[in-house]
């Protein structure tokens, strides 16, 4: 295991594109070594300016001495914008996929509800389920009047 390889997700740091690395194209790609030993290529951009792709995966990475560490897999835009900021992350890195994805990158691609929504889905739902369940008081002087209507018949 090396310094940059990810606890969370099966990819390790595969380094710099060789002989770009000092020049300004060096510190724009990437390569990430998948689950299988493949290497691939991502585009590395600042947290906040990762651009949305329709078919590709983001990286969500924090740099470190050693090399950035892989902190978060999913669909690039604003999940992955969203997920940069809530790990304090410095890069997302991005690959497009070409014809035939790698079955190890895809395979870390999850459908799931983007992260702030889901909770309040969850909780508007659970609340509608409630004000079904729950029989609605009616208006304070009619409330008020059939309570005095019982002690009376009682």
């Amino acid at each position: 295991m090396n310094a940059t390889d990810s606890l969370l997700l099966p990819l390790a740091d595969a380094g710099r594109l060789n002989g770009l690395k000092n020049g300004a194209l060096g510190a724009r790609y990437r390569f990430w070594r998948d689950a299988d030993g493949v290497r691939h290529v991502f585009s590395v951009y600042p947290a906040d300016q990762a651009p949305d792709y329709p078919d590709a995966i983001a990286l969500v990475a924090r740099r470190t001495p050693a090399g950035p560490i892989a902190m978060w897999a999913g669909r690039p835009g604003a999940d992955a914008r969203r997920m940069a900021e809530r790990l304090d992350a410095d890069e997302i890195h991005i690959h497009v996929f070409g014809d035939e994805p790698a079955p190890a990158l895809r395979g870390l691609i999850r459908e799931r509800a983007p992260l702030e929504r889901a909770p309040l889905e969850r909780a508007t739902k659970e609340r509608a389920t409630m004000e079904r369940a729950t029989p609605r008081p009616l208006d304070g002087a009619a409330t008020l009047g059939l309570r005095i209507a019982r002690r009376a018949a009682a």
